[in-house]
């Protein structure tokens, strides 16, 4: 069974209404799960409980649940770089079969874990305590961060702020460092090749800033790296023993459960990271051992499948209720479309149409409902919703959180039911969304909702047949950056060139 084999199941529906299929027996408590920390709720999607049977065979074909089980014993599943993917080893080395790598990840979150515990102390940056982190990286070593910092912003710690610095942009290092005291400030540089443009010019800038007001060995002292070329980061400048090496298998954009996170663990303490890796191992188990039919993140990896591959969707909106999860959609963009942004098979084939990943984008609610949600419901286009809510009753316990979630309940009903009215007023619902409730924006939480999308990226490249692991597909324009910047002309064309001068890159 593949997922052509489905596209029968999907012709069969297009006429049907959600509200009838919503009627079928057992289809309630088919398409609804309960994972650690987190329920996720299908029932307003396309699909029937025959099609959604077929979804299941499809998983087991693909051998989705093996391919999850792969990555977490640590088996080369990036073939194209010869490597493991160790974003679940890194919150789980037990996973590993490879018991010298897996004292190579305990060791280096012992390393972390004293490195933060001691940045409380008053005099932890050279007899000054430690008051503002820059963490300067980006992809991967920005987003992830960048998201998980806001989301728990209830649970930094006190009297110390973190900062996030990504772009070449000369204004984003200036608001990081803005009304910053150079004797109270830490930067990390996170880069895993440690060659990254953006980051090792911003790390210069940073060190300069710093330097003229402390020195260059006073610079040095407040620099610490998180990186899988330590070499590089010690010919940069920084004390080997603020290098926190992580392994060549950890990909960016899953590499906040590594030293990458570092600013994370820094700024909400060792206790507070290990609540959120400990999520992350909740919903490891959760998809390493329920069976499809009750496997939260396989189901998310089937039916973003179907919308995908089979219903010819092309995109996806995140949609979450939660103020603190707005740089949620921007983090998932990355994880999704850099994993599943292939046009070839693991052999080189190419992808039959549509075999890859969605456009993701998103924002929070309800501030999509007064932007998008109009071309949402009456544009010519279905794209696929998912809202995000939070369930606890601390929450709701605020009529505007009450207020909210009413609004989120209504937006799915208005998508799937529509209205009928005059040619302007009328609304044609029948358009799909799914509802992920956490049981509240904890540390486990989060940690369980990211790391069920790591897995749904795994089961949507075995349907594919891709490897989401490597990201190739980023490399040309940097390597032409590179070429306008040393003056090499002989790959680049005409508009390029005249381009570059206009804007002052070249003479």
């Amino acid at each position: 069974m593949t997922l052509a084999d489905l596209n029968p199941h999907a012709a069969r529906l297009s006429d049907h209404s959600i509200a009838d299929l919503l009627a079928e027996p057992g289809r309630d408590a088919a398409l609804q799960f309960a994972a650690p920390h987190l329920s996720l709720d299908m029932r307003r999607q396309r699909l029937d409980l025959k099609a959604w049977a077929a979804l299941g065979a499809c998983a087991g074909a693909a051998e989705a649940p093996g391919f999850i089980a792969a990555v977490a014993r640590g088996d080369i599943v990036n073939p194209t770089e010869n490597r493991p993917a160790l974003h679940v080893a890194c919150r789980n080395p037990d996973r590993l079969t490879d018991a010298a790598m897996a004292g190579r990840l305990r060791d280096a979150r012992r390393r972390t874990r004293a490195f933060c515990e001691a940045l409380i102390a008053p005099d932890a940056l050279d007899g000054s305590a430690v008051r503002r982190i820059v963490n300067i990286g980006i992809g991967g070593s920005d987003l992830g961060p960048r998201m998980v910092y806001d989301a728990l912003k209830a649970f930094r710690r006190p009297g110390l702020e973190a900062r996030f610095v990504s772009n070449l942009d000369p204004a984003d290092l200036d608001d990081a460092l803005e009304g910053a005291d150079p004797e109270t400030t830490l930067v990390l540089v996170v880069s895993k090749s440690f060659t990254t443009q953006e980051t090792l010019l911003n790390g210069r800038a940073a060190h300069a800033w710093l330097s003229a007001a402390l020195g260059e060995a006073g610079a040095n002292r407040r620099f610490a790296a998180a990186t899988a070329a330590p070499d590089k980061a010690a010919a940069f400048g920084v004390d080997p023993e603020r290098i926190f090496p992580f392994e060549e298998g950890v990909g960016g954009r899953y590499s906040i459960w590594s030293p990458a996170g570092l600013s994370l663990e820094a700024s909400l303490g060792p206790d507070v990271y290990d609540r959120l890796l400990a999520g992350a191992r909740a919903m490891d188990d959760h998809a390493l051992s329920a069976p499809v039919d009750a496997n939260a993140a396989i189901a998310k990896g089937l039916i973003d499948a179907w919308n995908r591959t089979v219903r010819r969707r092309p995109a996806r909106c995140v949609a979450a209720y939660s103020s603190r999860l707005e740089r949620l959609p921007a983090y998932l963009q990355q994880l999704e479309m850099e994993s599943l942004g292939k046009s070839v098979d693991l052999s080189g084939e190419p992808l039959s149409p549509a075999h890859s990943g969605a456009l993701v984008w998103g924002g929070r609610g309800s501030d999509l409902q007064h932007s998008v949600f109009q071309w949402l419901h009456q544009g010519q286009d279905e794209v696929p919703v998912d809202f995000i809510a939070l369930g606890d009753k601390a929450f709701a316990a605020d009529e505007r959180a009450r207020a909210l979630n009413a609004n989120l309940a209504a937006q799915g009903a208005a998508l799937s039911h529509g209205r009928e009215s005059d040619a302007h007023r009328a609304i044609a619902g029948g358009r799909a969304s799914s509802t992920m409730v956490l049981e509240a924006l904890t540390p486990e939480s989060l940690g369980a909702l990211v790391a069920l999308h790591e897995h749904k990226v795994s089961v949507e490249a075995a349907l594919y047949g891709s490897n989401p692991f490597d990201q190739y597909g980023v490399e040309l324009g940097k390597d032409l950056a590179r070429a306008i910047l040393s003056g090499d002309e002989g790959s680049l064309d005409g508009p390029a060139l005249e381009l570059a001068q206009r804007l002052y890159v070249r003479d």
